[in-house]
C-alpha cells in the first residue's frame, strides 16, 4: 500500500489513540483499583475481596472475547462498538446500587457484566481497522493507538478520584461511566465511516478481500498460533503479575515513597515510548525478533530486582528495563496476527490470543501474591517471572518468517462503509 501516512490516516490514527484510551481496561479495569480505600472504608471489606472484582472483569472479558471477535468479523466495528459501549456505561452507572444493595456479589456480577459485555469496543475494533489501512506503516500506527491505553489508563483514575473526593465514591463511577458515552460513541463512529468497507460493515469478505488470508480454523491449526497463544499467556502472567505488585514491592525494599512515586511514573514514560518506539521497528526489522528483544529487557529487569540489598537507583533501572516488555506486549500481538493471518478473520483469531493474554494478566498478580504469602518476600515470583520471560523470549524467536501477501489482500484505505 502506497502513502500510508497521509493526512486521513494520522487522524485514524488520533481517533483510534482516543477510542483504545476510553476503552473498556482504561475506564473500567485499571479505574476499580482506586476504590479499594472508598469502599474498605464504607463496607469494612478487606482488599483482597474487594480486588477481586478486577480478576472476575478479566476473566470474564478473556471469556467473551473470542465472541465478541467472531461477531465483529461477522458484522463489522460500529453497531457491536455502540452498544457494548452503552453495555459498558449502563454498568458503571448500575455498579453503585448493585454494591449497596447486594454487596460484593453486587460488585463481582456487575464487574463480570461491564467485562463481558465491553470487549466488543476495545482495542480490537481499533486494530482491525488500522491493519486493514496499513502496510508499510502497519507497526507504526498500531503503536501510536496502543499508546492510547497507558493514556488513559493515566487519566480516568484521576477522574475518578477528583470526583470521588469532592462527591462520594459512587460519583466515581459515574464519571467513569460517561467517558465511553461522550468520547467512545463519537469515536466509533468517525473510524466506522473512515474504514475500508467490510471492516466497517462486516459481512463475508469477497474473493478479493481475501487472498492469502486464513479462516479462523485454518489459524488455530498452526504452529505459530499454538506459539503466540503460549507467548502471550505466559508473558502475562509475568509481566502484569509482577506490576501489580510493584508497589509494595518497593517498599519491602525500603525504597523511599518520593522516589517509588518516580519510579512508577518513569514505568509509565517509558511504556508509553515503547509501544512507538517498538511499532517503528515493527515496520523495519522482523516483528518477532523485536518482541524476543523486548521481553529480553524486561527479564533482566526483574532479575536485578531479584539481587538483595539493590540501591534505589538500581531498583529504578531495573524498574525501566521491565517497562520495555509491558510497553510492546499487545501492539505486538495485533502486529502478529495481521501479518500472519490478513484480516479476514483479524478479530476472531486476535480475540482468542487476547483471551489468553487476559487469562494471564487476571491470574498474574494471584499468583505472585500467593507466592509472596508463602515465602514472605517477593524472590521466588520475581525468579519464576523472569523464566517465564525468558521462555516467552525464545518462543518468539522460534516463529517462522511471514508470508507474502497481496496487494489485495486489503481493501483500500478510502473505500467507503456501507
Amino acid at each position: 500500500m502506497q502513502n500510508d501516512l497521509n493526512r486521513q490516516n494520522w487522524m485514524l490514527i488520533a481517533a483510534a489513540v482516543l477510542g483504545v484510551g476510553v476503552s473498556l481496561l482504561a475506564v473500567a479495569l485499571i479505574p476499580l483499583a482506586v476504590f479499594l480505600k472508598p469502599l474498605n472504608a464504607a463496607f469494612g471489606w478487606g482488599r483482597a475481596e474487594i480486588s477481586l472484582a478486577i480478576t472476575v472483569m478479566g476473566l470474564a472479558m478473556a471469556i467473551a472475547m473470542p465472541i465478541a471477535g467472531w461477531i465483529i468479523d461477522r458484522y463489522g466495528i460500529v453497531r457491536p462498538a455502540i452498544i457494548s459501549i452503552l453495555g459498558i456505561a449502563a454498568g458503571l452507572l448500575f455498579m453503585p446500587t448493585a454494591i449497596t444493595q447486594f454487596g460484593l456479589m453486587g460488585l463481582y456480577v456487575t464487574a463480570g457484566w461491564i467485562g463481558a459485555v465491553g470487549t466488543a469496543s476495545s482495542a480490537v475494533i481499533y486494530v482491525k481497522v488500522l491493519s486493514a489501512v496499513f502496510d508499510k506503516s502497519r507497526g507504526l500506527a498500531l503503536g501510536f493507538a496502543m499508546a492510547g491505553m497507558p493514556l488513559g489508563m493515566a487519566v480516568a483514575p484521576l477522574i475518578a478520584v477528583t470526583l470521588l473526593q469532592a462527591y462520594g465514591w459512587q460519583a466515581g463511577f459515574y464519571g467513569l461511566a460517561a467517558l465511553p458515552i461522550v468520547i467512545g460513541i463519537p469515536t466509533v463512529l468517525y473510524v466506522g465511516a473512515h474504514a475500508p468497507a467490510m471492516t466497517a460493515a462486516g459481512g463475508k469478505p469477497s474473493s478479493r478481500d481475501t487472498s492469502g488470508e486464513c479462516r479462523m480454523s485454518d489459524a488455530m491449526k498452526t504452529r505459530s498460533f499454538a506459539t503466540m497463544f503460549l507467548v502471550f499467556l505466559v508473558a502475562a502472567l509475568a509481566l502484569h503479575g509482577i506490576q501489580i505488585h510493584l508497589p509494595a514491592l518497593l517498599s519491602d525494599r525500603g525504597v523511599p515513597q518520593h522516589l517509588s512515586v518516580a519510579a512508577l511514573s518513569v514505568m509509565f514514560v517509558v511504556a508509553l515510548i515503547a509501544r512507538v518506539v517498538c511499532g517503528f521497528l515493527f515496520d523495519r526489522f522482523f516483528a518477532p525478533w523485536i518482541g524476543a528483544l523486548c521481553f529480553l529487557v524486561s527479564a533482566i529487569g526483574v532479575a536485578i530486582l531479584i539481587l538483595p540489598g539493590a540501591p534505589a537507583a538500581q531498583v529504578i533501572l531495573a524498574i525501566v528495563l521491565f517497562a520495555v516488555g509491558t510497553g510492546a506486549e499487545t501492539d505486538l500481538l495485533a502486529f502478529l496476527v495481521s501479518r500472519y493471518y490478513g484480516n479476514r478473520a483479524f478479530a476472531q483469531i486476535y480475540g482468542w490470543l487476547f483471551a489468553a493474554f487476559m487469562v494471564g494478566s487476571a491470574i498474574g498478580p494471584y499468583l505472585v501474591g500467593l507466592a509472596f504469602d508463602q515465602a514472605r518476600d517477593y524472590t521466588t515470583a520475581l525468579a519464576w517471572s523472569s523464566a517465564g520471560l525468558l521462555l516467552s523470549t525464545l518462543l518468539l524467536a522460534s516463529l517462522p518468517r511471514f508470508a507474502k501477501r497481496e496487494a489485495s489482500a486489503t481493501a483500500p484505505a478510502t473505500a467507503p462503509a456501507e
